[in-house]
C-alpha cells in the first residue's frame, strides 16, 4: 500500500465516520421529537412544545420522515395437501422450457411460501418431472428444465 493509497482510505473513513454521526444525530432528533409528540398527546397536565436548543436549531434541518410503511398484507390462507403441487404442475404448461421460481410465481400469480415452493420443485425434480438446469446462489435464482416426463397424479 502506498502513503497515497493510505491517505486516500484513511480520508474515506473519516468522511464515513463523519456521515455516520450525522445519521445518528438526525435520528436522535427525530426520536425525541416523536417522544415529545407522545408525551403531550398523553399528558395530564397542559404542556406546550419545547424549544430546540440553540445548537439544534442552527445545524441543518433533517429530510421530513417518510411516511409510515402500510401495514403489510394479509396473510393468504393455508393451502391444502397436494394445493401447491398441483398449481405448480398446472403452471409448468405456462413458463418457458428452462424457468425460474420468478417465472413460476407469474404464472401462478402469486408467490407462495418459499420453503413450500423449494420443497415441491424438489419433489417434481425426485419424480422425474423437472431436473436442475443451474443451482443458484446469492441474489440468482435456480434454474429448472422441464423434463418430457408426465406427471404422475399423487393420491390426495
Amino acid at each position: 500500500m502506498t502513503r497515497e493509497e493510505y491517505e486516500t482510505r484513511k480520508r474515506r473513513l473519516d468522511e464515513q465516520l463523519r456521515a455516520g454521526v450525522e445519521l445518528l444525530e438526525a435520528a436522535h432528533r427525530q426520536q425525541v421529537r416523536a417522544l415529545d409528540l407522545v408525551w403531550m398527546t398523553t399528558a395530564e397536565e397542559a404542556v406546550s412544545f419545547p424549544h430546540l436548543p440553540a445548537e439544534a436549531s442552527s445545524r441543518p434541518e433533517a429530510p421530513p420522515a417518510a411516511a409510515p410503511a402500510p401495514p403489510p398484507p394479509p396473510k393468504p390462507p393455508r393451502r391444502t395437501a397436494w394445493q401447491l403441487h398441483n398449481e405448480v404442475e398446472a403452471a409448468l404448461a405456462h413458463v418457458p422450457e428452462v424457468f425460474d421460481r420468478n417465472d413460476l410465481c407469474r404464472a401462478l400469480g402469486y408467490e407462495p411460501d418459499r420453503g413450500s415452493l423449494y420443497r415441491t420443485l424438489w419433489e417434481m425434480i425426485g419424480d422425474g418431472v423437472l431436473a436442475l438446469e443451474e443451482r443458484g446462489g446469492g441474489r440468482t435464482p435456480s434454474r429448472y428444465r422441464k423434463t418430457d416426463t408426465t406427471p404422475a397424479k399423487p393420491d390426495a
